[in-house]
């Protein structure tokens, strides 16, 4: 995520890249969150046509909190690869007719 960098002075830098997105509600700058369970907030979905205990175990799908830099607004988004497997787990539902 961070790359070593060796600034004038001799001294070692590390350059953080944040992952930026564009905010929904006033197009502003969003970053993402360390990690979807820090502080107190933790941010979560699960899906509505899951049910049983394989489920449950299983657990809900996490979500990213990202803040907007510019209006303020916090909103959690769930990672793109773990929308993908909703997305196909959701048609896969439907076309059984469980929903």
């Amino acid at each position: 995520m961070g790359a070593m960098d060796k600034n004038s002075m001799g001294f070692i830098a590390l350059v953080v890249t944040m992952e930026t997105k564009r905010c929904p509600m006033c197009g502003g700058t969003m970053v993402k969150g360390k990690n979807y369970q820090a502080g107190y907030a933790r941010y979560f979905w699960e899906a509505p046509w899951k049910h049983g205990l394989r489920d449950a175990i299983k657990g809900p799908t996490h979500a990213y909190p990202w803040l907007c830099l510019d209006c303020g607004a916090v909103i959690p988004y769930v990672d793109e690869k773990e929308l993908q497997k909703i997305r196909e787990e959701y048609e896969r539902v439907k076309l059984e007719g469980r929903l």
